[in-house]
């Protein structure tokens, strides 16, 4: 499956988990033990549902369909905690990035023969990483 349809899959799949696509990017390239593995410069996770049902198009880039709400709830948490010092956000809503390890994480462990499309995502969290003013 293509990067951008591992993506889409995941947030159509498990919105709950994957609201955000660095949601996505974080599971899958700083998590430890996520249950994906590089097959032929892939990441692939085989589950009962990705046996079971299949993407019917290719996706140019994943969107998750309540990123934009996500995004809102994040702002108005803030500030409503900005007004109100007794006011605890919703953690929901402040996802943080787990450590990526640079003995075990698929960031720094990668095959030589990865795919372009994987090679472009590992690269835009890598990005938001450094955006987010956390050292690789």
């Amino acid at each position: 499956m293509t990067a951008e349809n591992t993506l889409q899959w995941m947030m159509d799949f498990y919105p709950d988990i994957f609201p955000t696509r660095q949601q996505c990017l974080d599971h899958l390239f700083c998590t430890i033990g996520n249950g994906y593995k590089w097959i032929n410069g892939e990441l692939v996770y085989e589950d009962f549902l990705s046996k079971r049902y299949s993407m019917r198009e290719k996706i140019e880039r994943a969107e998750a369909w309540y990123e934009d709400l996500y995004k809102q709830r994040r702002r108005i948490e803030l500030e409503l905690a900005k007004k109100d010092p007794n006011y605890t956000p919703n953690p929901k809503y402040f996802n943080s990035w787990s450590s990526p390890s640079k003995k075990y994480s698929f960031l720094y462990n990668y095959p030589s023969d990865i795919k372009p499309d994987w090679a472009k995502i590992l690269n835009e969290c890598k990005e938001m990483l450094i955006a987010d003013g956390i050292e690789i």
